[in-house]
């Protein structure tokens, strides 16, 4: 794995941005930024590109995850994996609608997460 790769972590909740934040950290991954709201997601992106950002579809400010990564995709093309505990049929359709757009399920698989994250890193 190529420790420079960089993930920025989308989560309203500070415990889960930093205890994802502490796991990537530790397998060589380098956060590229922590944010919980729309506004701190687009300041970070234009201040340093991840290559793969972590997505809570739940934030502050009434904005959404789903509705985040549609303006993202106006201007970029990482990677995006939604976190979320919503599992319904609704949810996975719109994120369908998402190029390339992965989702996971709370609570997270912590083994499940690094290798989704290793296959689709190593396939860009």
């Amino acid at each position: 794995m190529n420790s420079k790769k960089k993930i920025l972590i989308v989560e309203d909740e500070a415990i889960h941005a930093m205890y994802l934040q502490i796991m990537l950290s530790s397998k060589g991954y380098e956060i590229s930024g922590l944010a919980a709201s729309a506004e701190e997601v687009m300041d970070s992106i234009h201040k340093d590109c991840p290559d793969l950002a972590l997505m809570d579809i739940t934030l502050r400010n009434f904005t959404d995850g789903i509705e985040l990564s549609h303006t993202i995709r106006k201007q970029y093309d990482f990677p995006i994996i939604f976190i979320s505990g919503y599992d319904d049929p609704e949810t996975k359709a719109k994120i369908k609608l998402i190029d390339n757009a992965y989702k996971m399920t709370k609570p997270l698989d912590e083994f499940e997460l690094l290798q989704l994250i290793e296959k689709i890193l190593a396939s860009r």
